[in-house]
Order: C-alpha cells, then sequence, then structure tokens
C-alpha cells in the first residue's frame, strides 16, 4: 500500500481513505556540531514517520517533509537556515488547511527540532480551530522518554543536542556521516538548577530560557554524542517508532466531535 502522500495521484487522493492520519514532519537545518550533518532533525524525523508507514500502513499517509524550523538562535553557526515563527505557523497551517480541503481529518504534527514545539502546539490549535478536524502535535522523543532512559548510556544532559541520541540514531542509519573521532562531549547539565536542565529525556526544563547557541556552546553541541553507538541508535529508533505508532493508532481512535456554541 502506498503511503507516501507525494507519490499518491489525485484520483487517489480523491478515494483515499480520509481517516488515514496523515503525518507530516517538520524539522530545521542547522548545526550539529562538528560530527553530524545540518540535516539531522530531518533524517530522524522521516526515519521515524517512515518506521510507523512501515509498521501500519493501512492507517497513515506521510506527507514530504518540512526540513526548515525556527532556530534564529542557532544563526551564528554557518549552514543555519531560519524561519520566523509567524512565518512557519502560516506555512503549516496552509498546510493541513489544504489537506483539510481534501478530505483528510486526522492530522499529526511530528517534530524533530526542539524549538518547533511551541510552533507546531499553536499550529494544531490553528487547524483545529479553522477546520474542525483532529490535529495533533509531537515531538518524537517526548513519546519515548522512559524507553530512551533504558537504553542510554550518557549521564543526565547528556541527551539535549546533537548528544548522544541523535548521533547514535544518525550512525545507525548512516554510519558514513557521523564522525565521532570529531565529536565531544558538552555536557551542561547543572545538577543545582531545579528549572533549567534541558535534557530531552528527563522532563527537559521545568521553565524555558533559549540562549543565542553560540553563548552556551562552543561547537553547535549540547549533550554527549562521545558514548552513541550504532546499537543504541538502532534501539532508540525502534523505540521512538513504536510509540509514534500507538499514538497514531489512538488518534484513529479519536471521535469527530461537534462544536456547541452556547451563544
Amino acid at each position: 500500500m502506498q503511503t507516501e502522500y507525494g507519490k499518491l495521484s489525485w484520483q487517489e487522493v480523491r478515494d483515499a481513505d480520509k481517516d488515514r492520519v496523515v503525518i507530516l514532519n517538520v524539522s530545521a537545518t542547522e548545526d550539529h556540531g562538528p560530527h553530524m550533518p545540518l540535516d539531522t532533525d530531518t533524517v530522524l524525523g522521516k526515519a521515524v514517520a517512515n518506521g510507523v508507514a512501515a509498521a501500519i500502513p493501512e492507517q497513515v499517509l506521510v506527507m514530504p517533509p518540512i526540513a526548515y524550523g525556527f532556530n534564529e538562535h542557532h544563526k551564528d553557526f554557518p549552514g543555519v537556515i531560519w524561519i520566523q515563527p509567524e512565518t512557519l505557523i502560516a506555512f503549516v497551517t496552509d498546510v493541513t488547511k489544504s489537506l483539510a480541503h481534501h478530505g483528510f481529518r486526522r492530522i499529526l504534527l511530528l517534530n524533530s527540532h526542539g524549538s518547533n514545539h511551541p510552533i507546531l502546539d499553536l499550529s494544531a490549535r490553528k487547524t483545529v480551530i479553522e477546520t474542525g478536524i483532529i490535529c495533533v502535535s509531537a515531538s518524537y522523543w517526548n513519546l519515548c522518554s522512559d524507553r530512551i532512559n533504558e537504553i542510554r548510556a550518557s549521564e543526565t544532559g547528556g541527551i539535549a543536542h546533537a548528544g548522544e541520541f541523535e548521533a547514535a540514531i544518525y550512525k545507525y542509519l548512516h554510519p558514513d556521516l557521523v564522525h565521532l573521532d570529531k565529536a565531544e562531549c558538552q555536557n551542561l547539565h547543572d545538577p543545582d538548577s531545579r528549572f533549567f536542565n534541558l535534557d530531552l529525556a528527563r522532563g527537559g526544563g521545568k521553565a524555558m530560557l533559549m540562549r543565542w547557541w553560540s553563548s552556551v556552546s562552543a561547537d553547535g553541541t549540547m549533550g554527549d554524542p562521545t558514548v552513541a553507538t550504532e546499537e543504541n541508535g538502532k534501539a532508540f529508533l525502534e523505540a521512538a517508532i513504536k510509540e509514534t505508532t500507538e499514538l497514531v493508532m489512538e488518534i484513529r481512535k479519536l471521535p469527530l466531535l461537534e462544536r456547541q456554541d452556547h451563544h
């Protein structure tokens, strides 16, 4: 069964099951230290989405990813392409409203870049308000954080940006493109802080302060990529696919509810 939206003809879109969950990955093009490519977020997000499609092909369609995100705070590192938040919200909601126009009723905005999280939350909310369909946003690492912590080799703070988690998955997918000989541990975890630790698998920050990335990271890394292995990368990816698949199956079961205007 074809799961790539872009590979469908217009007749196939017309005749498709409109309760299949359409997955739109939104990522970024940005620095990931000297050891990883700029397209890390896109490659990992696509791998999760495609893994879900392989697991339950009759229940999903996968959109071409949006490879640019909200990351102007990274622009001191060459190669970063940044999109203003207002522009990205408008772009994403134009995509979701297009899908709703064609009759699709269930969309998952699958995030693979940290600073896109509030953008996609708002985009999903705007989609629901403006179309009445179901639109969910989720960052895939949040879905599988418990499993990540069972697998990981790094200490708290080792999984933030271009650290163990991302380096391991990318190394599993494309071992020739990850150069761990160039990686250094940049674990910035402060055990005395109650609110500002950014380890993605251990709750992240309870409060959010996003500084200029160059002021907190010497090489674009935050975390510990030095302990990344292909074996753990495979386990991380499988966990992300499993939990995202479970989310999609739950989205499929959600009822479409009618609003009640009580004016």
